[in-house]
């Protein structure tokens, strides 16, 4: 799973740097724009499951949160949870 989320990460600022040479733009992909993408969650729909509150913070945090930032520490701790659990559970 780490090396899926680099892999992502990679792919997301290639996809990026390659808008950038050919558009002179650096989008900004965020992740509210991947979840709307795979799983149609919008902020309509953030606010009408959840409380006010829990929608308010789960949108600032999508949309505030870098797509390429997510894949990278998401990369980070798939990596800590596979030694952290080689570690405790060696056979």
């Amino acid at each position: 799973m780490g090396f899926i989320s680099w892999i992502g990460c990679l792919l997301v600022l290639g996809y990026q740097a390659g808008s950038w040479v050919l558009f002179k733009a650096w989008p900004s992909i965020t992740l509210l724009d991947l979840l709307q993408i795979v799983f149609g969650i919008d902020l309509l729909s953030l606010i009408q499951h959840f409380s006010l509150e829990v929608a308010f913070k789960a949108a600032y945090v999508c949309f505030t949160t870098e797509l390429v930032l997510f894949l990278w520490w998401l990369g980070v701790v798939m990596f800590a949870l596979m030694i952290a659990t080689q570690i405790l559970f060696k056979k």
